[in-house]
């Protein structure tokens, strides 16, 4: 059962907090200068987080491509250099992604969701249109990059396996770059296949990182 409460800062703006201490949820809305906007905020966040999953709501997606062969982020970038994300709208976020991955190569990933319709969706589009790749692929420019961190950390709902996935491409980041610093530069070949001729001398496999074990 969720419970809300309305709040107010020291600037007389209000905010609603809602929290499920059972499921261990808690939400907190934008402030607003009247009760009653935080209070419908928080109406509104509490019927598309119960109706998300049975997909009777609109969300605003954002998935994350990341192809096998990434390098990881130059030295000084932001970490999704070079990646680039879907902005798009559905009502079953699942069965998007699964369509998706008929003729996508590389992880995808969704990273983040909010709540909207068509509206909120043209207006995300306009807000990124410098970064505008293809149809409704953007590059991962900085400002796009933080924009999807702040969704994700605002509304909070994301399928747990992906929340997982995000958080081992994070680890994968700090190993590239790791790599980077330890060679002056990136590898010359991120999970190679055995199909295809190895040139270079750094070779990583983020795939299959245990192929090789120690003999005992």
């Amino acid at each position: 059962m969720f419970k809300t409460e309305i709040k107010s800062d020291d600037s007389a703006h209000y905010f609603g907090e809602v929290s499920d201490p059972e499921l261990e949820i808690f939400y907190s809305t934008h402030k607003y200068p009247t009760q009653e906007q935080a209070t419908e905020d928080a109406r509104k966040w509490i019927y598309w987080f119960q109706n998300c999953p049975s997909g009777t709501v609109e969300s605003i997606y954002y998935i994350l491509a990341v192809p096998e062969t990434w390098a990881g982020p130059p030295t000084g970038a932001h970490p999704y250099s070079g990646l680039q994300v879907k902005i798009g709208r559905t009502k079953n976020i699942l069965r998007r992604l699964q369509n998706l991955r008929t003729g996508t190569s590389g992880q995808l990933i969704i990273h983040a969701l909010e709540p909207g319709g068509f509206e909120l969706e043209r207006i995300r589009h306009k807000m990124f249109e410098s970064d505008r790749r293809q149809g409704e692929w953007f590059a991962c420019s900085p400002a796009l990059t933080q924009h999807i961190f702040a969704i994700w950390s605002h509304y909070k709902v994301l399928p747990r396996e992906h929340q997982y996935i995000i958080l081992k491409l994070q680890e994968r980041i700090d190993i590239l770059r790791r790599v980077r610093a330890v060679f002056g530069g990136s590898p010359d070949m991120i999970n190679p296949s055995l199909n295809e001729p190895w040139l270079g001398n750094v070779f990583i496999d983020l795939v299959n990182p245990s192929w090789i074990q120690d003999e005992k």
